[in-house]
């Protein structure tokens, strides 16, 4: 005659494989969650990486056209023909001398990179980069007459141009985590130990770190 299983036996060999389910399920979530987390940081890495790597692309593009409109605005402003008696600049006379195409390809230029930079930057540096970008603006159109500055302050936008490119640039490092910014200051001197320290200090004329 076959006896019959204890109870308790029963019960204990349900609860084991209760127990054993339950810690197979808990252990398959454990890692699932795991795995997760992991799938979520490596994504996180990889964005932040290509963000950081487009970004340093981008704004590449903006400063160099950034550089060069203003470079073609003080050509047009300031260029000279080689021979003629009229030696005033090019603009005072109303000729192109080919300046004309140089700049409307850097505005182009720029303008189509400074919107890929509202699309990339932070607010901040967003604010700094459209500072920057009108002033450019206000001082092209001072060369067609448009601007409300008009040709007469053509100097004192050329020079706050350059202290918002600082600004910008400052903006720049600051969300791609570099340190310090990189504006001299308003009484620089880059020959400081030298012979023409004084010179330089005595001279009558705009300082880098306010202009340049």
């Amino acid at each position: 005659m076959v006896g019959l299983a204890s109870p308790i036996a029963v019960d204990s060999s349900y609860t084991t494989a209760i127990f054993g389910l339950v810690g197979s399920l808990i252990g398959g979530s454990i890692a699932g969650t795991v795995s997760v987390f992991v799938a979520w940081q490596t994504r996180k890495a990889a964005e932040g990486a290509w963000r950081r790597d487009n970004r340093r692309e981008i704004y590449d593009r903006f400063l160099t056209s950034a550089q060069r409109l203003l470079i073609a605005c003080e050509t047009r402003q300031y260029g000279h023909h080689d021979e003629g008696p009229d030696s005033r600049p090019i603009a005072e006379r109303g000729e192109s001398d080919g300046a004309e195409t140089s700049i409307s390809s850097a505005n182009t230029n720029f303008f189509e990179t400074y919107v890929v930079v509202q699309t990339v930057a932070d607010a901040k540096l967003v604010e700094a980069a459209r500072v920057y970008a009108y002033r450019l603006w206000e001082l092209k159109a001072s060369l067609d007459s448009t601007s409300v500055m008009g040709l007469e302050n053509f100097d004192r936008v050329t020079q706050l141009i350059r202290i918002a490119r600082h600004d910008t640039i400052n903006k720049m490092r600051a969300e791609l985590g570099l340190e310090g910014g990189v504006g001299p200051a308003a009484d620089y001197n880059p020959f400081t130990g030298t012979d023409l320290e004084e010179k330089y200090a005595s001279a009558e004329r705009d300082r880098p770190g306010s202009a340049a």
